[in-house]
């Protein structure tokens, strides 16, 4: 529930001063807290703890709580962005926190293949800077994937990695009961979206004609499961439910550190991790750590803080002037799920989700803050659909069906957060403010195309080179083409709803529906789903379980680990992941010898303690 200042700060802001006012003001709370910071108060360069955390996202924090369960281990947590306020609670205000304080703002290189209507052809990925990371920036859906995914993940397992999804999961949500399936005592709640629009029924109703299940568990371990389901969410009572909330729950033994910049790993040796440097505000510092550091700074944090602390590709440390330690592929296999298609469909019908009456409407304002209903809690998609348009086992398209557009908000908040062109927003978006757009998005869910992450420079406070090489194979285009014709299908399915048939500025030359239009339409329109992943990958850079190879007391337990990309939004894997982590470091000390042969390092999964 809301501190009483909340209650009147969002009335006022919701009722009279509009959208624009809401937006600034959403941007100055994450600048205001900064002075809410919570600040490990003692001096760390005096202090060891038994385990440092870098990173307080969707995995850091879940396995901070998890290690600090030990009331015997002094754990540090340490974040480079500030506290969340309640406002951040709401899920409908997720696109207003990106570009602000909140988020680290990182932009792709200009793509040579993709993102042709986006500004300066790079694309824009938000990534939480805040505790509880990019779970407090994300849409929230909750989607494991399919069984496949993780059987190919070296030396693991779909029953492994569903117990550890059930152990983080306290799910309320209509497939509760499940229990094969689902877990209901973890500390991440998952429900069903609280209040969808009336486009998920049309869109449900039309798969029904198509033939595909439209009340299916696309959590469950059913391993040829196609079809759609209304979203599920991390999120109780209709408010956001991110993992910083399980630091609540740990005791005096967790320390945690707000607006602290990791830039290295400090290494013993060479290859044993006994701490970490840090900058906080304009005062640099060491945290020491006697059991072990844990990199979980996310997809882009952890492969810079690695390749810093001389762990990386030698020829990129050799460019940059840094003594390469450990020779490993970090910043190699860059993956992220792609989509295309806002705006794509008109309705004939009025729906819920447009702006003005998001934040001019008492009744929104008034049924969230005393009831946890109404439109305010609304994550932004109403139903999830999974396909294998290639006939293949795993899925290849996701459909998300979002109850609005680009143009939604006359282009005030996520024409910018997405980084669309002036001339793009011009001729073609603008068209369609005040209609009720609707979008179905085909998202890409295992691409070929592979990037890179690499360093700008040996300045920690330079952001890296982030290359995704969007389409860039050119089966990448044909099955998404594949899912725009899908898409096709489910629009002539559906009463009132017709096909948006403007043609994208760039593609005028080109016969609107066909493959060659839409190739052109999305090579334009090339837009994350914000899953990016796989840059320290398990296999390559760190083993299995999750210790970087060849070092010791090191670990990784975030997104770059994954091996490939999961047929779905990859938030949930993240906190199975997490959760792994904390049991695999936890049991390999708990086994580990007190003194062992540094070869050992280099040539077993064993944890040593070096003397």
């Amino acid at each position: 529930m809301f501190y009483i200042k909340y209650y009147w700060i969002l009335y006022i802001y919701c009722t009279s001063a509009g959208i624009f006012s809401l937006f600034l003001f959403i941007h100055k709370q994450c600048e205001e807290s900064k002075e809410w910071g919570i600040y490990d108060l003692e001096d760390s360069m005096s202090k060891e703890y038994d385990f440092i955390i870098v990173g307080g996202g969707s995995a850091g924090s879940l396995v901070a709580a998890r290690l600090a369960k030990d009331k015997k281990s002094e754990v540090l947590l340490i974040e480079a962005g500030g506290l969340p306020s309640k406002l951040h609670d709401i899920p409908v205000t997720a696109p207003m926190l990106q570009r602000s304080d909140c988020d680290w703002q990182y932009v792709t290189v200009p793509q040579n293949n993709a993102c042709l209507a986006l500004k300066n052809k790079v694309s824009r990925w938000p990534m939480g800077k805040i505790l509880g990371g990019t779970s407090r920036l994300n849409y929230m859906i909750y989607l494991r994937g399919h069984p496949m995914d993780y059987e190919s993940w070296p030396e693991w397992s779909w029953d492994d990695s569903l117990y550890y999804f059930k152990k983080s999961e306290h799910h309320v949500g209509r497939f509760s009961s499940d229990k094969i399936n689902h877990g209901d005592s973890g500390p991440v709640y998952v429900s069903d979206i609280p209040n969808p629009t009336e486009l998920g029924e049309l869109l449900m109703k039309a798969g029904t004609k198509l033939g595909y299940d439209c009340d299916i568990d696309l959590n469950s371990n059913v391993t040829h499961k196609e079809g759609f389901m209304k979203t599920q969410v991390t999120g109780r009572n209709g408010a956001r439910w991110s993992t910083d909330r399980v630091l609540e729950m740990a005791g005096s033994n967790l320390h945690i550190m707000t607006y602290a910049v990791v830039d290295k790993v400090l290494l013993r040796r060479g290859f044993e991790a006994y701490g970490v440097s840090y900058q906080r505000k304009s005062v640099r510092g060491k945290a020491l750590a006697r059991k072990a550091v844990i990199l979980s700074a996310g997809v882009i944090g952890t492969p810079k803080i690695l390749m810093l602390s001389g762990i990386g590709p030698k020829e990129e440390l050799v460019k940059h002037n840094i003594k390469p330690k450990i020779v490993l592929p970090v910043g190699k296999n860059l993956q992220d799920h792609v989509t295309t298609g806002l705006d794509l469909v008109f309705l004939n019908t009025s729906l819920p989700i447009s702006w003005t009456s998001i934040v001019n409407s008492l009744p929104n304002t008034y049924d969230y803050l005393l009831h946890g209903t109404g439109i305010l809690t609304h994550p932004g998609t109403d139903v999830i659909g999974i396909f294998h348009t290639d006939g293949g086992l795993q899925p290849d398209i996701q459909i998300m069906a979002l109850p609005a557009g680009l143009s939604t908000d006359a282009g005030v908040v996520l024409a910018p957060a997405m980084g669309v062109s002036q001339e793009v927003w011009n001729k073609y978006f603008s068209l369609f403010t005040g209609r009720q757009v609707v979008t179905l998005l085909p998202v890409l869910l295992h691409p070929r195309s592979k990037g890179t992450l690499k360093l700008k420079s040996k300045n920690p406070e330079d952001q890296p080179l982030i290359d995704p090489q969007y389409l860039s194979h050119p089966d990448d285009v044909k099955s998404l083409i594949r899912g725009i014709r899908l898409v096709e299908k489910l629009v002539a399915a559906m009463p009132g709803a017709s096909l948006n048939s403007h043609s994208m500025p760039g593609c005028e030359h080109l016969q609107f529906g066909t493959d060659g239009y839409w190739e052109c339409y999305l090579r334009h329109l090339t837009l994350t789903a914000y899953h990016p992943c796989c840059t320290a990958a398990i296999g390559s850079v760190v083993s299995p379980h999750l210790r970087v190879y060849n070092t010791n007391q090191l670990y990784v337990a975030d997104a770059s680990v994954m091996p490939s990309l999961t047929s779905g939004n990859i938030n949930s894997a993240v906190l199975m992941i997490a959760e792994k982590a904390a049991d695999i470091i936890l049991e390999a000390l708990a086994t580990a010898r007190s003194i062992c042969h540094i070869s050992e390092i280099f040539f077993t999964s064993k944890v040593c303690l070096v003397k």
